[in-house]
């Protein structure tokens, strides 16, 4: 189904040869040609043609470097198209512009994977600031300080926060979610990838990484499916277990005190000498402290009563 098509004199819009579009690394891993959406999208473009054309950057020679619609394109190369219509856009300086045309692109057309949303969003943070050497655990961190303290990070840095949380439109949270999927094996991501896993039991693989028995827990879900609530359990069970008496020998509570009091002079004596961010750091840690205390009073076993002593005749 080849048809040929005479070349627009406008240069931001024209119809160019299939073979001289270059495809470089995109946001989305692959196209999935099996989807239903896949093959809907073949059969529109059969009917109708290509109702939007694809974003591409002018290449060398007569090449062209594809930005957006690669969906499109796979699906007009299974129809054997010779031509096919693009938008030209300037020459992107950055790495990072391309990607945050990919999401936006992507985003407006279907929901993108999961798995493929999180490393787009890794990229894009890591080509905007490639002097930083960001990983997953480098991003999650600035996250976590723009929710708690925004004004320690760099003015660039909240920038590119507030833009790809508008870019994919979610919140600051939802973001630190995703990313956290990055740090799961391969199986697992490749799980969330296929659909076979829900993201957000995904989240909960992720937030109980040091679990023990987490690779049995998910070949065990992977054969008979679970609720959220049920995979927590089975996720942060092994905190609950008791110590077994005899082997961990339980601190009484007043030297535990007596240990918080001397940590508490030792700062108290060198409280100049700690610098801001230390002192909120500290803080975090004393927040959760206090809060692990608090959800413990509910259920704290009360002590003995006390028992009388006889009264002597």
């Amino acid at each position: 189904m080849a048809t040929k098509k005479a070349t627009s004199v406008n240069p931001e819009f024209l119809y160019i040869p299939m073979a001289n579009i270059v495809v470089l690394e995109q946001v989305r891993s692959n196209v999935n040609t099996e989807a239903d959406s896949f093959k809907s999208l073949v059969q529109s473009i059969k009917d109708k043609g290509i109702l939007e054309p694809l974003i591409v950057t002018k290449g060398d020679g007569d090449s062209y470097t594809l930005i957006c619609g690669e969906r499109r394109l796979e699906a007009a190369r299974q129809l054997e198209l010779e031509f096919i219509p693009v938008r030209i856009i300037e020459t992107v300086k950055e790495s990072g512009e391309t990607i945050a045309l990919q999401l936006t692109e992507n985003l407006q057309r279907e929901d993108l994977n999961p798995m493929d949303q999180a490393k787009g969003i890794l990229a894009y943070i890591q080509a905007k600031h490639p002097d930083k050497n960001y990983d997953a655990d480098g991003v999650m961190s600035e996250l976590v300080r723009y929710t708690r303290k925004p004004e320690t990070l760099q003015e660039e840095v909240v920038k590119t926060v507030l833009t790809i949380s508008e870019i994919v439109g979610k919140s600051i949270m939802t973001l630190f979610n995703g990313l956290s999927l990055l740090k799961l094996p391969d199986e697992i991501q490749a799980a969330i990838r296929q659909g076979n896993l829900p993201v957000s039991q995904g989240y909960l693989f992720a937030a109980n990484l040091e679990c023990p028995d987490r690779d049995k827990i998910f070949e065990a879900v992977m054969k008979t499916p679970v609720t959220n609530a049920t995979l927590n359990n089975l996720l942060t069970a092994y905190k609950k277990v008791k110590p077994i008496p005899g082997v961990t020998k339980l601190i009484p509570m007043k030297k535990q005190i007596e240990s918080l009091r001397f940590v508490e002079s030792r700062i108290e004596s060198g409280i100049a000498k700690y610098t801001k961010p230390d002192l909120v750091t500290l803080l975090d840690e004393l927040h959760v402290f206090c809060a692990l205390v608090e959800l413990r009073i509910p259920i704290a076993t009360e002590p003995p009563p006390e028992k009388k002593k006889p009264q002597q005749v």
